[in-house]
């Protein structure tokens, strides 16, 4: 029997985020893997992305593996706030060079991807692209005003790169030399999240759920916060499934007080933000591979799983040490720990997600757990589409 397969069902999506000079989100590079390349054409995948990418959101870099794919996508009518990543080799023949200037008159935004010591020299690609340069050997050199970087694996490079050499964005971030630098201390909490915190608790409109979302850009604080609540301060050990749970306990002022006097005498490191807020987007990403209409205690208790699966790498210490002081459900340990369970699935799904250089191995993960790569790869589409949108300060107050 002839199998049909749909567009997000015959593809492999996975994700890489490009930091800009604040440290902040500010492009997504979305990996297009074709798995049925008979069922893939590129007008569908516009469809997918909701043809009108939100301007709320990162910029989309589209980086699809298929030749035949990528060229449709440049005769396609463009999605709003999307790039299209482009290889090097087709800015250099005349045939293919026009069909790249033809795409940029419809109105693509064109991403030329190249090596740094191929085209040092030329600020502009051809086609009126930007590029994404990878690095080698050589010097940062001193002019890399509106390029994307990638190959960057040192803290020191990645500030060469976006302080000194005014670069746009760098693709991935040095996460294990940044964390290297504090290796001798555990991190505290991030002053800049404190801050946003105390100033919601101050607005008499502000919601429990837009006080979840603030604290949960911080896993050291959500951490600390679930150890604090399972205190003998107040009474002793609980179950809590959810960071929400634990706010509720806490109440805004005990927390108002308590975070005030926790705020960080020093101010934070700039370079930790891409490593805590790329653990948020896995975090959110598992969250929405729960099936749709989830109650918002199993979510919560989901996204607090998979934030808690990375808390080893913030505070230097063996994940089983570090959960075992929280009296967490089953389900938590099952999957941080024992890597089964409900919510395994659904951490393992996301990691592949965003692993770069891995997006061959989505396909047998989904297989694994019987999870559908069309489910998979809307859970993405969705998480990506809002990673820079901010919860109103709405819905009911805390007491």
């Amino acid at each position: 029997m002839l199998t049909i397969h749909t567009v997000l069902d015959s593809i492999a999506l996975g994700y890489e985020p490009v930091w800009n000079r604040a440290r902040e989100l500010a492009a997504v590079r979305l990996g297009v893997r074709a798995v049925h390349p008979e069922s893939v054409d590129a007008a569908h995948l516009m469809q997918a992305l909701g043809d009108d990418w939100p301007a709320t959101a990162p910029v989309l870099i589209l980086s699809i593996d298929s030749p035949r794919v990528l060229q449709q996508a440049l005769v396609c009518p463009p999605v709003h706030n999307t790039w299209l990543e482009v290889p090097a080799s087709q800015f250099e023949q005349p045939e293919t060079l026009a069909r790249l200037n033809a795409a940029a008159q419809r109105g693509h935004r064109l991403l030329r991807h190249a090596d740094l010591a191929a085209v040092r020299g030329q600020a502009v690609a051809p086609a009126d692209a930007r590029n994404l340069l990878r690095l080698g050997a050589e010097p940062v050199p001193a002019g890399l005003m509106g390029q994307l970087i990638e190959g960057v694996t040192t803290q020191a490079v990645a500030r060469q790169c976006l302080d000194d050499a005014n670069a746009w964005g760098l693709l991935g971030w040095p996460d294990a030399d940044v964390l290297h630098t504090h290796r001798h201390h555990p991190l505290n909490h991030d002053a800049a999240v404190v801050q946003q915190i105390l100033m919601a608790i101050g607005d008499e409109d502000c919601s429990i759920e837009h006080l979840e979302r603030l604290v949960r850009q911080d896993p050291v604080l959500v951490y600390r916060i679930l150890l604090l609540v399972n205190s003998a301060a107040f009474g002793g050990r609980h179950e809590i499934g959810s960071l929400r749970h634990a706010l509720m306990m806490l109440g805004f002022k005990e927390l108002g007080r308590w975070l005030t006097e926790q705020m960080p005498s020093n101010g934070p490191d700039a370079d930790l933000h891409p490593v805590r807020y790329s653990m948020v987007m896995r975090s959110r990403l598992a969250q929405h591979l729960l099936a749709t209409g989830s109650e918002d205690n199993l979510r919560g208790e989901v996204y607090t799983t998979a934030l808690l699966s990375q808390l080893d790498r913030l505070l230097h210490q063996p994940l089983a040490e570090l959960l075992n002081r929280l009296p967490l459900s089953g389900r938590v340990f099952d999957a941080v720990l024992r890597r089964d369970g409900p919510y395994h699935p659904l951490l393992d799904v996301a990691r592949a997600q965003g692993e770069p250089g891995q997006l061959h191995r989505l396909p047998a993960v989904c297989q694994r757990h019987d999870v559908s790569l069309e489910h998979a790869n809307r859970a993405l589409i969705r998480m990506l589409a809002t990673s820079r949108d901010h919860a109103s300060p709405r819905s009911e107050r805390m007491m």
